[in-house]
Parts: C-alpha cells; sequence; structure tokens
C-alpha cells in the first residue's frame, strides 16, 4: 500500500506512555511503544500465533507478548524464551517523534519528513480528532471557505459576504494554494478585544495544501479595511490527514500565533487558553458536520462545482498523482 510510504502522525506524544498502544493508519493495524531511544513501531499481530502485541507490555527495550513471552525490538527481531537458538523476525516501521506527535512510515521508503515552518510563533497547542468520513472528503472540506458560514462560529465569512469574498487558486507540482479574501464575520467584541481585531477587519485565509503525506498549512489574519495593514493576532496551523480506515481519517492539528508568551504574560495567559479552545471548537464542527458524508460520493465527477472548488479538482489530481502514486496525466488548468 503506497500511501504508507509517507510520514504519518498517529499518536500524540502525550498519548503514549510506557504502555504499547495500537494504532490504524491506512487500515494497517500497528504497536507503537517507547524505547530508552525513542520511540518504535511494527505489526500488532505477533509473527508466533497472532497475538496482539498492544496487549503486552515493554521490557529493556523490547514489546513483549503476553501470550507466550516472545519479545520483540524496534528493528523486529525477535527472540522465544523457549527457542533460544530461533531467530524470529516481525514487520518494523520507520518511527519518530516530532512536533508533539509521533509518526510512522515503511522503512522501504526515502519519503522525506514535512517540513511546516514555524519561526516567529508561539505554539498554541496540538490536536487530534477523528472524522468519521473518507480522505477525500474531509480533505475537500478543509480545503474551502465556502462552508465557514454554515459550519464555523468565529474565523470565515458571513452567507450575505459569501459573493464578496475573492478567492485564488495556484497549482504547483507538488502542491496547491488557496488565497481567501473577504469580510470578517461579525464577532463578540470580547473576543475583538483580546485579539485586537478592528471592528471593520477583512479575514485572510491563504493555506498550501502538500501531499507527502497530505497536510495543509494555513495562515489566518486580519487587516484594518479590505485593503488596510495587517491588524490583530494572526495564526498559523498546520493540519495533517492521516487516513485510519477507508471511511474515517484522524486530523493532527498543530496551532501557533505569532503574539508570544513573554510580551504580556498576563494577557498571554487568558489568550492561549481561548485560543486554544476556538480551534477545537472549529474542528470539532467540521468532524460533526463530515460524520454525515462519509457515504457521500468520492468522485468529483457530475457534481456542481463552484469557483470555490477549484481546489478539490486541483488537489484530487495531486492526491492520486504523489500520495497513492497513481500517474495521472497532466494537472488541471486553473484560471
Amino acid at each position: 500500500m503506497s500511501e504508507l510510504d509517507h510520514w504519518h502522525p498517529v499518536l500524540l506524544s502525550r498519548e503514549l506512555s510506557d504502555k504499547p498502544v495500537a494504532v490504524t493508519v491506512c487500515g494497517q493495524r500497528l504497536v507503537v511503544f517507547r524505547t530508552r531511544h525513542g520511540v518504535a513501531a511494527l505489526d500488532d499481530a505477533c509473527p508466533h500465533r497472532g497475538m496482539p502485541l498492544h496487549r503486552g507490555h515493554v521490557e529493556d527495550d523490547r514489546v513483549v507478548c503476553p501470550y507466550h513471552g516472545w519479545r520483540w525490538g524496534a528493528d523486529g527481531r525477535g527472540e522465544s524464551p523457549g527457542n533460544p537458538r530461533a531467530k524470529p523476525c516481525a514487520a518494523h516501521y520507520d518511527c519518530v517523534e516530532r512536533l508533539g506527535a509521533v509518526w510512522v512510515k515503511r522503512p522501504t521508503s526515502e519519503a522525506p519528513f514535512p517540513f511546516v515552518d514555524v519561526g516567529g510563533h508561539t505554539l498554541v497547542g496540538t490536536l487530534r480528532a477523528r472524522a468519521k468520513a473518507p480522505l477525500e472528503i474531509v480533505l475537500d472540506n478543509f480545503i474551502e471557505v465556502e462552508h465557514t458560514p454554515e459550519v464555523h462560529m468565529f474565523l470565515g465569512y458571513t452567507r450575505g459576504t459569501m459573493a464578496d469574498v475573492e478567492t485564488q487558486t495556484t497549482v504547483t507540482d507538488d502542491s496547491v494554494r488557496v488565497w481567501n479574501h473577504g469580510p470578517q464575520r461579525p464577532l463578540p467584541s470580547l473576543v475583538r478585544r483580546m485579539f485586537a481585531i478592528p471592528a471593520n477587519a477583512y479575514f485572510i485565509d491563504d493555506w498550501t495544501t502538500r501531499f507527502s503525506p497530505v497536510h495543509a498549512v494555513y495562515e489566518q489574519y486580519f487587516l484594518d479595511g479590505p485593503h488596510g495593514p495587517r491588524a490583530g493576532e494572526a495564526l498559523r496551523i498546520a493540519v495533517f490527514f492521516t487516513p485510519v480506515t477507508a471511511r474515517e481519517t484522524d486530523l493532527f492539528v498543530l496551532a501557533y500565533t505569532n503574539a508570544t508568551r513573554w510580551e504580556r504574560p498576563l494577557a498571554a495567559a487568558l489568550r492561549l487558553p481561548l485560543v486554544r479552545a476556538m480551534v477545537r471548537l472549529e474542528v470539532m464542527r467540521d468532524c460533526a458536520l463530515l460524520a454525515h458524508m462519509a457515504d457521500a460520493p468520492i468522485s468529483l465527477r457530475n457534481r456542481a462545482l463552484g469557483r470555490f472548488d477549484q481546489s478539490l479538482v486541483a488537489s484530487r489530481k495531486l492526491l492520486e498523482r504523489i500520495y497513492r502514486k497513481r500517474p495521472d496525466g497532466h494537472l488541471p488548468v486553473v484560471e
């Protein structure tokens, strides 16, 4: 399965303690565990008799099968107490811990680890959420803004101003960038004051989607008026899309702000938890909506597509060619 040739986040770091944990990625069941040297991942079925290894425990940097005590190292090499001369092997995976998450990929793949530029930004928080819909449907939702009036509560536009929102889509050989500009929906006065957002703010939602692995990095900020200078706090949010099964997708969200914890410590103590809560709320509202889309047709053919859907068509092409490694000919022309 070519999908596992790419790095995928499978757990947040705080979700992995000293006990092995089962995860499913791209339909493959794995066990993830900590060693003194880092993190490791194997197939979750013991090669001896198929016992789930996550039911065992970690001992001397090896996961121990709870059935017969066979032990398996990070490199897949096994030890059998009753067969000391045996040299059994288990399927293992490359596994690293970065950006507050545990990542895996197939060991024969040379795919580079994704780069997220967080320079000059403060981490607000990390979030994992499960959307009960296929990867394509979930990605479609996160790379257009037309749904924001109906689904979101804070950042975005109103239904009455969607016709005035400018959108531009730029396609390269390995990315799709979407830039959106329009009047920010009304915000509670407390939120506006806390984040120094002007009453007549225009909201810029500018993101780039890449496909090894599938992820989008959002630049979200405000202008003082339609063409004014930047104003208020800005966000940089990275969302990684990890297929669990054909009908479920995990979202790993890393949220950053251009505000720092040290400029105004008291204000930051109030703002950062609020930003974290707002990001969580918006993501969970997306997931709640997507739960109703699990049986929606994946194909975009014969769809009534509008101007905000150009990115969907382009992204589907790159998803097939880069992520699933299915050559698909020419990139779409996006005007």
